[in-house]
């Protein structure tokens, strides 16, 4: 019976140390990812939870020690016994655990508050005046234009409703816009003379083989053998994208696991080289945006997804990250990444 009530008093000790132990490397870790949300936990009044899964885990570990003849009175006695002691000294140790950690990081728990009402402040008070933008080392439409003719069949592959097309000063007369917002493109394009036009319905682009001189994607996925499909020999396929760096800020964010490779100027050379074109010319970009106010940054995520703002419980952390880099820079980036690419089909 001895080893019986030593087992005991161990269990119930290792229940309690683990709770501070955790307590203390939970709240470091809190504190240097800027995890607002456990912090906040500590604002509230104590509740003990788990009692069930508590008194389960206690004689789960009875049954892998005892040698005790199972179902005997005294195996019982022992089974619950345990039980019930994994019960006690969690709910002791989360008490331990609650108001250690409350003290012992009671700054973090005001600034986690602190930081909360600023940001509650801010989506009340959205706007986008105070946001800059370093000046790219290329012009895409300078570029993009340096390699039309007359006589040139264009496509453009676009998907922001035409918006992009229309910035052009000049179009050759033959020049379609394959777009995944077609009405849109009919309305912004309908004084450029370019006929507006979608993909096939399994996916294909909608012309002949070797009909086209030169292909501009712009932001859109696209098929590299259906670019290379209707391209004639020696047309151009311009690819204008944007990086796997592009906010990569806010991607670590919404992204719950971290990207597979990089999406970039070299990358995008690669897979194009391996199915027959030549690299003539590239050009890639890395900047940012700079915002000198939380609610100017939570104005412009909300363009990207307004979802993010409107339910910001979710993602505090990061706007937590973001306000506190504010008020000790009085400025947040944001990292901006972009590529173009000129490739031409052989022949």
């Amino acid at each position: 019976m001895s080893v019986y009530f030593y087992m005991l008093a161990s269990f119930f000790i290792i229940l309690v140390m683990l709770r501070v132990v955790f307590g203390e490397v939970e709240g470091r870790q809190s504190r240097k990812r800027v995890n607002i949300r456990y912090f906040l936990l500590f604002d509230k009044k104590f509740e003990y939870r788990q009692q069930i899964s508590m008194l389960i885990l206690g004689m789960f570990c009875y049954l892998m020690t005892s040698d005790e003849k199972m179902f005997s009175t005294l195996w019982l006695f022992e089974l619950v016994g345990f039980g019930a002691v994994a019960m006690i000294g969690d709910a002791i140790g989360q008490v331990l655990y609650f108001y250690y950690v409350k003290l012992r990081f009671k700054k973090d728990i005001q600034e986690a508050k602190e930081l909360k009402d600023g940001i509650e402040e801010a989506l009340k008070h959205q706007d986008n005046q105070l946001m800059q933008q370093t000046m790219p080392n290329y012009n895409p439409h300078q570029v993009i234009a340096s390699y039309f003719k007359e006589e040139n069949h264009v496509a453009f592959v676009s998907v922001d409703g035409g918006e992009f097309v229309n910035q052009f000063d000049y179009l050759p007369p033959i020049t379609y816009v394959v777009e995944g917002n077609v009405n849109k493109a009919n309305e912004t394009l309908a004084n450029k003379g370019v006929k507006v036009t979608t993909v096939t319905q399994n996916g294909k682009m909608p012309f002949k083989d070797e009909k086209i001189d030169v292909i501009v994607n712009e932001l859109a996925n696209y098929d590299k053998f259906e670019m290379y499909r209707v391209l004639k020999p020696g047309g151009y396929f311009i690819v204008d994208q944007m990086g796997s760096d592009n906010y990569k800020e806010i991607i670590n964010m919404f992204i719950p696991f971290k990207m597979k490779g990089q999406w970039n100027k070299e990358a995008c050379q690669d897979t194009l080289k391996e199915i027959g074109f030549d690299i003539v010319d590239g050009f890639e970009d890395m900047g940012h945006l700079r915002f000198d106010s939380l609610s100017a940054l939570l104005a412009f995520i909300k363009t990207i997804s307004p979802e993010r703002v409107d339910r910001y419980e979710q993602f505090i952390n990061f706007y937590a990250a973001a306000l506190k880099q504010l008020k000790k820079n009085h400025y947040y980036d944001l990292t901006t990444h972009r590529f173009l690419v000129v490739a031409r089909k052989k022949g």
